[in-house]
């Protein structure tokens, strides 16, 4: 079996993290298989394909665009492609294969102010719409995003399946006294801090976090706050926010940093801060928790899914409530090395060798719904599917 993966989008942060370690884990897994990975020009060295038989190739194809349209089902045809995985939510609407996609989650359409151009809603939910009405299987990173995916875009349950993503085995505890301290002093954090790792979105709520840190402040002044993160048009909104509470010389904005800095600025906080309002798994959360740092979190959509008993969970909409959880695992050692200690069993629950092989197993039942479909018509195969497939 042929396996085509289009990995055009491996330079983006969140998406593009998911694609390397994914992919890499499935050639790990079955290094014989036969695999076309199709990464966007000067994106050939982002695979570490091993001996396994990959080819790799860089086709100029932009994202939604109609050239890919034609572009992509004429690669699969030559390439002699047996199954195509679109590790993002674009399927080429012809397709002379089977197919998968993930759909990570749909906040597109119920968090709007993410997309703030009406066309650009308009056309999302077109195209999503038409992925998961496409592909004979769709995967998603969590039990949320599942109901969420179900009840906006009338999947079948039966169509979808959770296979949670793992952590990069990069995320690890930095421990080197030099290396911590060099960061710090890049950064300018004088103090003990708190971080929160993330882009700017308004379902982000750092403006949240940064009132309930102006709250935790009053019982411990000597505190830095560290935004991690490119946060664009973003910043000078939450530098004047900042200013208003009187707390901008305590907090920092690193911006956009590489993974070894970043694993160094998890390492040296004291608490990871989650303040978010969406997330369709939360990688971040596991991150930090790889860093042996404790974590206070909201308890909204799939944060409890994913952080378990692993964070302390407060509602970032109540700044007094959210900064006292910050000020008591901030200042209880006994509850920071309890959270600190669950977080690490919690990560037990993520392997990317564990979502490699499930997602093998998915693209197996994809052929076989395929195949159901050839034999009965795609009515007849709606209305019968495949039972082995896992209901999550």
């Amino acid at each position: 079996m042929k396996i085509a993966f289009d990995l055009r989008r491996i330079k983006n942060l969140g998406i593009g993290r998911y694609m390397k370690c994914l992919i890499e884990a499935i050639l790990a897994q079955e290094p014989h298989g036969d695999y076309l990975l199709i990464l966007p020009p000067g994106g050939e060295d982002m695979i570490e394909a091993g001996s396994s038989r990959a080819e790799i190739i860089t086709p100029k194809l932009k994202y939604y665009s109609i050239r890919e349209q034609i572009q992509l089902p004429r690669i699969l045809r030559e390439h002699k492609v047996d199954l195509l995985h679109a590790p993002h939510f674009m399927l080429p609407l012809v397709r002379p294969c089977p197919s998968v996609v993930t759909i990570h989650d749909v906040i597109g359409l119920v968090w709007k102010e993410d997309l703030q151009s009406r066309i650009g809603r308009v056309y999302y939910r077109w195209m999503i719409s038409a992925a998961v009405r496409l592909a004979d299987r769709i995967i998603t990173d969590s039990k949320f995003s599942k109901d969420d995916i179900v009840r906006c875009l009338g999947v079948d349950r039966e169509k979808v399946k959770v296979i949670y993503p793992g952590i990069s085995p990069d995320f690890q505890r930095v421990t080197d006294h030099i290396q911590l301290e060099n960061i710090r002093t890049k950064y300018r954090i004088e103090n003990e801090y708190i971080v929160y790792a993330g882009i700017y979105k308004p379902r982000k709520n750092h403006a949240a976090l940064l009132r309930a840190f102006q709250r935790f402040l009053s019982s411990d002044g000597h505190a830095n706050l560290v935004l991690v993160g490119p946060l664009k048009e973003g910043e000078q909104e939450l530098r004047r926010l900042a200013d208003e509470l009187g707390i901008s010389k305590k907090v920092i904005f690193a911006g956009f940093v590489n993974d070894s800095e970043l694993r160094a600025l998890y390492s040296a906080a004291k608490v990871y801060a989650c303040p978010s309002l969406y997330e369709g798994f939360g990688f971040t959360v596991l991150e930090a928790m790889a860093c042996g740092i404790p974590v206070v979190s909201a308890g909204e959509t799939s944060l409890p899914e994913v952080a378990g008993d692993g964070a302390l969970y407060a509602n970032p909409g109540n700044p007094e409530e959210f900064a006292q959880a910050l000020h008591d695992v901030f200042t209880n050692a006994s509850l920071r090395s309890g959270l600190i200690e669950k977080g690490r069993k919690n990560l037990l629950r993520f392997s990317w060798a564990n979502t490699a092989r499930e997602t093998l197993g998915v693209y197996q039942d994809a052929l076989r719904v395929s195949l159901l479909k050839s034999r009965l018509g795609p009515s007849s195969a709606a209305t019968n599917p495949d039972k082995s497939v896992e209901s999550n």
